[in-house]
């Protein structure tokens, strides 16, 4: 397999490359977003590069450091912590854009799959609002997640919960997976679906299941009594929340809960 990388690069840095190629590296991450295979319209090349960053095995030391750093810093912001793990397989990230044409979301530095904070805010805000019936009139709602501005021009209130990304405290287990548009000149807009159009199959990464994560949810300011009881509820309807709403893409099909 051919491999390129995605801007001009000095010489010296090119020879240093060649002599670390990317079989040898351990970031998964890293491998995803700047190894990328000069597949063109060659599906089988994209099936290939994408293999080659699921079979990549991470550092279990790098990881255990990791996590010893991350719970330090939940003690240190006061989050009830928890873990948790898919029941089947998770997807974070498919629709950002990458070279791939399908998008995972892995830890900058790291190179681990992660959920992001903000994702898992918005799965928390949705279970108060769609199961339990939650809005900005309840003032624990208004508390955790914060309001905007009323029409009358009154101020808005900042949310004092704070949603960590989760991390893979566990070896994470990447599998490929496939998804096959039986008309793709339709979803691209060209023609009608026609039964002579050949499917494409798109594939892409997910979190298999067993994967374990952690999770912590924060608060801002004095954790007294009355704020270490919202905290809790935040959690709370964050575990809720995976377990009945899933996290990530395609949870209409199975994906995402824990």
């Amino acid at each position: 397999m051919r491999w390129k990388y995605p801007i001009p690069l000095p010489g010296d840095t090119r020879q240093a490359l060649r002599r670390f190629p990317p079989g040898r590296c351990r970031n998964p991450g890293l491998l995803f977003d700047r190894y990328v295979p000069d597949w063109g319209r060659n599906s089988n090349l994209k099936k290939a590069g994408l293999e080659m960053v699921r079979q990549t095995r991470v550092d279990v030391r790098l990881l255990g450091e990791l996590e010893k750093r991350w719970r330090a810093l939940l003690r240190s912001r006061n989050a009830a912590v928890f873990e948790a793990s898919p029941q089947w397989r998770l997807i974070v990230g498919l629709g950002r854009k990458g070279p791939l044409e399908v998008g995972f979301t892995f830890h900058r530095l790291y190179g681990v799959p992660i959920i992001p904070g903000s994702s898992l805010k918005g799965i928390a805000r949705a279970y108060a609002c769609l199961v339990l019936g939650k809005s900005e009139d309840d003032p624990d709602f208004c508390a955790i997640f914060g309001r905007g501005p009323d029409s009358e021009g009154g101020e808005g209130q900042a949310g004092r919960a704070v949603f960590f990304d989760a991390i893979p405290i566990s070896e994470p287990h990447l599998e490929l997976d496939v998804m096959n548009p039986h008309f793709p000149r339709y979803y691209q807009g060209d023609e009608a679906p026609s039964d002579w159009q050949s499917p494409v199959p798109i594939y892409f990464l997910t979190v298999g299941r067993g994967t374990r994560f952690l999770f912590g949810v924060g608060w801002q300011g004095i954790l007294d009594d009355e704020a270490a009881r919202l905290r809790d509820m935040a959690a709370k309807w964050l575990r809720d929340g995976l377990q009945e709403l899933g996290a990530g893409a395609k949870t209409s099909a199975g994906y995402g809960f824990f």
